[in-house]
């Protein structure tokens, strides 16, 4: 297979008519591509895939940790124990670096793994029009120019220009962190700049459809759409080390200087005095090793690692361990609310019907709990109200309280 190449641009696919983005992609939205065309195209523009960066090696992650200055000084230590052979004290230093390397190359490891778990976004299937009909396909094979069928329900699979649409609602919190369900209309817009947000005749790779139906033509696939970009963007940010490793290494480079300075006075100090080297050498690295708080990379990790387990039992999740630290130290978040102060979640908790009001039992969507009136007051037969709520809403309630649709339509189906 030869190597993607870069797909048309459509960047201003918002501006131009759907008839005319469809003729630029080379499709007829009734009969869509062919399966040999696709093929072709799959082939020229590879995968709908969003490459992620790969995960470091544990070999790679364990030589990050090997290079810690706390570490760096203790192999030091081990090293000279050897050379004066002092073989117990150099297999108990290197006992303790093993150990640390060990621990924080563990817990880097697992944090990694959690992220990676949560990452996986991708759609598992699409539905398209290929060769005059509609078929299901794996998401990945998508290509620029597939005409692609959406209902209420699904995850938008790539970027596209809509064609048709019906009361069709898209949920994109997670690209532009807008909570409120988008109005989608397949018109061509006059305005030249428009924000992503606005873009109301275009549909975003992992954004779900809350209501309608629509078919669109895909304009972008994998590193080119949108969630693509800002996939890159994430790889791209190089990390750095947070205030608690710089404080760490300068705090080492102090101990350091200070126990190689004691070492030296002592040695100087021994050889004026004319005691044996084998002795005199012995005491420098008992001074050496004393000097030097040799728990202290254990310690930081499991302090880490303690709270990086607490976020994770509250189903938040870091990719560094140091990330931790960096989290103890803020004073200000700046956050969406819907789904992440709130849950995103809409309950009817009152009602009123027949000229009287209700109060209505249970949260979320959780399906158990009861309608209650004024004492002394018998409740009516709401099923007339239930039929009309159930008939005029799209959303659907699984029994385990997950939903397909809007929020509020959901909230009444549950009512």
């Amino acid at each position: 297979m030869t190597p993607p190449v870069d797909a048309p641009s459509f960047d201003d696919a918002h501006l131009r008519d759907a008839g005319a983005v469809a003729s630029s992609a080379g499709v007829d939205p009734q009969s869509g591509l062919t399966s040999g065309e696709a093929q072709v195209r799959l082939e020229r523009y590879g995968p709908n895939e969003v490459t992620s960066e790969p995960p470091p090696s544990p070999w790679v992650v364990a030589r990050g940790q090997l290079s810690n200055p706390m570490n760096v000084m203790l192999l030091i230590v081990a090293v000279a124990s050897l050379l004066i052979g002092q073989v117990p004290t150099a297999l108990v230093v290197a006992a303790l670096v093993t150990f640390n390397v060990v621990m924080g190359t563990n817990q880097e490891l697992k944090a990694q793994a959690s992220v990676d778990a949560l990452a996986e976004m991708q759609v598992p299937v699409a539905r398209v029009r290929r060769d005059r009909q509609v078929a299901e396909v794996p998401a990945a094979e998508l290509v620029p120019g597939d005409v692609v069928l959406i209902e209420a329900g699904d995850l938008v699979p790539a970027d596209g220009r809509l064609t048709t649409a019906a009361t069709l609602e898209v949920q994109e919190a997670a690209l532009t962190g807008e909570s409120a369900p988008v109005a989608k209309d397949p018109r061509t817009l006059e305005a030249g700049d428009v924000a992503l947000g606005d873009r109301q005749n275009m549909v975003f790779q992992n954004t779900q459809v809350t209501r309608g139906s629509a078919t669109y033509v895909v304009t972008a696939t994998g590193a080119r759409t949108q969630m693509g970009r800002i996939a890159d963007m994430v790889t791209a940010t190089k990390r750095t080390k947070s205030p608690l490793q710089q404080e760490l290494d300068g705090m080492t480079k102090v101990f350091g200087l200070l126990a190689w300075g004691a070492v030296a006075v002592i040695a100087v100090v021994g050889l004026l005095r004319g005691q044996e080297l084998e002795t005199l050498v012995l005491l420098c690295i008992s001074t050496a090793i004393a000097s030097i708080p040799t728990g202290l990379p254990t310690f930081v990790q499991t302090m880490l690692s303690s709270g990086a387990q607490r976020l994770a039992e509250q189903k938040a999740v870091v990719k560094s361990l140091s990330d931790v630290e960096t989290l103890g130290g803020t004073t200000v978040i700046n956050s969406d609310k819907t789904g992440t102060l709130t849950m995103n979640a809409m309950t009817v908790t009152s009602m009123y019907a027949g000229g009287r009001w209700y109060r209505v039992q249970g949260s979320g969507y959780d399906k158990t709990g009861a309608i209650l009136g004024a004492a002394g007051t018998d409740t009516p037969d709401f099923t007339p109200l239930a039929l009309g709520l159930a008939l005029c809403s799209d959303a659907t309630v699984a029994d385990d309280g997950s939903i397909i649709g809007d929020p509020t339509e959901a909230a009444l189906v549950v009512l």
